[in-house]
């Protein structure tokens, strides 16, 4: 891949970020105005398309579909392109857990409210949520261990919180005495996964090289450097 290419490459990636997550801002904001009784602080996201409800089947495609599509673009985009190696690739491979977790609503609904126990639909909905949830954790903190960055404590401090903060969260918004605020509680998970996907992109998808004139330039310093040095 060229230096043009690869430039190119980088900036649809990025784009395509962040398409993905404005598109996300609007199908939560839009999504919980047409829900009737739908709540940003009580209820789960996966909720906007409970089996049965009003609105269930636009916010399916519309919503969790078209996001998948969009953070699956997203990956495939950034693959050739991310400076990852060892542990922190599997971080990226385990990244596929983010639009899998879109999928899933897709194929498996839950019921009305998400309840614990429920259909076989509801049942499979949970099983996965918790592989998933998982999953995006895992990757979160694996990529963190990236060696670009290095140079960026702050950056990774904050993806390996946030990976860490995915299985405890997670297990804190299934408590029924914090019922009430299990949609604040993910979207706050949310939010850190959108900074985290960011930091992601900004320092781990790779730059392009210096084009070759600016080498040129800088070997011909160089010379002149070595041949002053001599005289």
């Amino acid at each position: 891949m060229s230096d043009v290419e690869a430039m190119d490459r980088a900036r649809l990636t990025r784009l395509l970020l962040v398409i993905a997550i404005v598109y996300v801002a609007g199908f939560y904001f839009i999504g919980s105005a047409v829900k009737p009784g739908y709540s940003q602080l009580s209820n789960f996201v996966s909720e906007y398309n409970a089996t049965g409800t009003p609105w269930a089947t636009p916010l399916t495609y519309a919503g969790f579909l078209a996001t998948s599509v969009l953070l699956s673009a997203f990956l495939v985009s950034a693959t050739p392109l991310a400076r990852v190696s060892g542990i922190s690739r599997l971080g990226f491979w385990l990244l596929w857990s983010v639009p899998a977790s879109y999928a899933f609503a897709v194929i498996a609904p839950c019921d009305a409210g998400c309840p614990v126990e429920g259909s076989l639909s509801q049942d499979l909905h949970n099983g996965l949520a918790i592989i998933l949830y998982l999953g995006v954790g895992v990757s979160i903190a694996l990529v963190s261990f990236a060696s670009g960055f290095t140079p960026f404590k702050l950056r990774r401090a904050f993806m390996l919180l946030t990976g860490i903060a995915f299985p405890v969260v997670f297990a804190l918004m299934v408590q029924p005495d914090l019922a009430p605020w299990r949609g604040l509680l993910q979207r706050l998970l949310d939010v850190a996964l959108a900074m985290s996907l960011v930091l992601f992109s900004q320092t781990l998808v790779v730059r392009v090289r210096q084009p070759a004139r600016v080498w040129a330039d800088n070997s011909f310093k160089l010379n002149c450097f070595r041949s002053m040095r001599r005289a």
